[in-house]
């Protein structure tokens, strides 16, 4: 049941049946202090539900909440779910959408990212030489204006970064300190994982709004994608490259003591750059390349001095590459307890260069502390399957696990699995990759309009395209397309609907997750292949441990996150009530009781090989 104080913060004026018993979980969890995973497949409405019941909860008992999300998009969607609740109960909250400091800064900073940029803002603050940083705070103490400005964003209510970041710069202020300022008064935060993930910005953030831990009711959406999220932000990597770098900038500026101990690195990094047979990665010890260096110098005074160099030549280009070299430094006298330690040979687009990493398996180092302290929460996802292994990876002790039923009406979609087909390793090869094609070929013709193929890989996409022939335009993505090439290849996509396009795409890259394809411009996707490559020693390393740790390796570090890849990019096809498409499985494997187990929804999934009959029947 549900409460009615909670359904007179609900946005919409009717709650479906699903919905209804995701409200009703979501209130249990925050009522008890435990964290739900839900499992909810698209269309559900997750945000209005989520949203309406934290926010009648945090009113009630004086939390916070923290919306966490990695798609700016869906920043939008709670943002209108928010109006949606204003409007609705006439309550007066306030609501700050913050995304990275990078993106919210006036300044010139093209080609600064990460830490470079963080350096360069903390460099011309404490110099007092940003000016929109000074139009709202003096020696941390908020300026005249910068008070009424905050005073104007409260009683405009929930808006969009994009919209606070406009008004701001007609201000001449800083959009990312005046969201600081709004926020220590704000029931709703909105944001990336980082802001509390992240121990460092978390303890920042922390320290300037005043709120602790236990007042917090986080909602991460997309939660699917946080354990890898977390292991990124947490691993540190120096390459040759970096370190080449680093020696050309301590010759530009004048260090010439640093350029011996840099090509001393670099020598050392080499030395333990040597590997057996064709294998171009190994595991190392922490000493082995601390001890070295130790050498040459103090490893500590190492540090500093890159630290101090790098400080003082952001005064002069804005960004270092020593700076990179020292935070590395620092972070690799971190614990193994959960990490590797990797140093491989990787070729680049000009020439290969060492790689040595610091790499974190264990997300739940940083999550199980995070989900231990708050007061409650909701992961939520339409592929959070299976459950336990995300509440395992996590480190959730307090969890309840649900899987939620598709809104959508069943006879919108086919899924089917065809077994005739496959791209496993040692089956790879012409008449393989023929025959794939000719199955390809034959789907398309029976499928009018837009038409999507995910590929395991770009290398394989490009083999088997070769003998792929269509009437239809081909669009082939690209690796490493930056935001405004995908936006014009996603509109030349869009508009091809009415002759018809196909999308050749991989499989956990550009256009498999955060791209929709509403009503008719996509009437089918077909999945060609599973993307279990060998595994490198990364991932042997996380089998190993999550082997250690739950006996369940081979699951959590390589089957799961594989076929979670591959149904994210099924769901492309079907995002609305009213959608309606083909989703095909062509390979194999997923007819195979380890794979075929691993379907959110097996409701209507057929194997078959009577394929031509099912989807020319379906489109009539």
């Amino acid at each position: 049941m549900v409460s009615e104080k909670v359904l007179a913060f609900f946005p919409h004026d009717k709650i479906r049946d699903g919905q209804k018993e995701l409200v009703a979980d979501v209130e249990i969890a925050l009522n008890e202090g435990k964290i739900l995973l839900a499992h909810a497949p698209t269309g559900l409405g997750k945000t209005a539900a989520a949203l309406s019941v934290a926010l009648q909860h945090a009113i009630e008992h004086k939390n916070v909440i923290f919306f966490l999300t990695n798609r700016h998009t869906q920043h939008k969607i709670a943002i209108d779910t928010l109006k949606q609740i204003r409007k609705k109960t006439g309550h007066d909250f306030s609501c700050v959408d913050l995304i990275g400091k990078r993106w919210m800064c006036n300044q010139e900073i093209a080609g600064l990212f990460g830490n470079e940029f963080n350096e360069y803002c903390k460099a011309i603050v404490g110099k007092g030489e940003c000016e929109f940083y000074n139009k709202v705070k003096d020696k941390n103490n908020l300026q005249v204006e910068a008070k009424v400005f905050l005073k104007d964003l409260e009683r405009l209510g929930p808006i969009h970064n994009e919209e606070l970041i406009s008004l701001a710069k007609e201000k001449r202020m800083c959009s990312y300190e005046i969201s600081l300022a709004h926020a220590k008064n704000a029931k709703i935060i909105i944001g990336d994982y980082y802001y509390l993930f992240n121990p460092f910005v978390q303890s920042t953030l922390f320290n300037k709004l005043d709120i602790e831990m236990e007042d917090i009711i986080l909602i991460v959406d997309e939660a699917h994608n946080l354990p890898s999220r977390v292991t990124d932000m947490m691993s540190s990597n120096l390459t040759s490259y970096m370190i080449k770098n680093g020696i050309q900038e301590a010759k530009k500026f004048g260090y010439p003591g640093l350029i011996n101990w840099l090509q001393e690195i670099n020598g050392i990094l080499n030395k333990l750059a040597v590997f057996e047979g064709s294998e171009k990665e190994k595991k190392i010890r922490q000493s082995q390349f601390t001890d070295n260096i130790r050498l040459v110098t103090d490893y500590d005074d190492l540090i500093n001095e890159l630290d101090l160099a790098a400080d003082e030549i952001r005064k002069k280009q804005r960004k270092s590459y020593l700076g990179g070299i020292a935070g590395f430094l620092e972070e690799w006298k971190g614990s193994d307890e959960g990490f590797t330690r990797i140093i491989s040979e990787e070729y680049g687009r000009q020439e290969s260069m060492v790689k040595l990493r610091y790499a974190c398996l264990d997300p739940s180092l940083t999550t199980g502390v995070v989900f231990s302290g708050i007061h409650a929460g909701i992961l939520m996802s339409g592929t959070l399957k299976p459950t336990y292994m995300y509440k395992d990876v996590l480190g959730v002790k307090n969890g309840i696990e649900k899987e939620y039923s598709s809104p959508f009406p069943p006879e919108n979609k086919r899924v089917i699995i065809i077994p005739e087909t496959s791209t496993k390793f040692n089956l790879r090869g012409e008449p393989m990759y023929k025959k794939i094609a000719e199955y390809c070929m034959e789907i398309d013709k029976l499928v009018p309009g837009n038409l999507a193929f995910f590929f395991p890989s770009y290398n394989l996409r490009d083999q088997i395209s070769m003998y792929f022939n269509t009437q239809k335009k081909l669009f082939f993505e690209k690796n490493g397309m930056t935001k405004e090439e995908k936006e014009r290849f996603l509109a030349d996509f869009k508009s091809a609907r009415i002759t018809g396009g196909v999308l050749l795409a991989v499989i956990g890259a550009n256009f498999a997750e955060g791209v929709d394809f509403p009503g008719d411009l996509l009437k089918g996707v077909v999945v060609v292949g599973l993307p279990l490559a060998r595994p490198d020693l990364m991932t042997k390393e996380t089998i190993a441990y999550y082997d250690m740790k739950f006996n369940k390796g081979w699951n959590y570090g390589y089957t799961f996150p594989a076929m979670n890849k591959c149904f994210q990019s099924a769901g492309r096809c079907i995002r609305s009530g009213t959608d309606k498409g083909i989703i095909v499985y062509l390979e194999e494997r997923f007819a195979w009781d380890m794979y075929y187990s691993c379907f959110p929804d097996k409701v209507g999934l057929m194997v078959t090989r009577d394929y031509k009959k099912i989807i020319g029947d379906f489109f009539g």
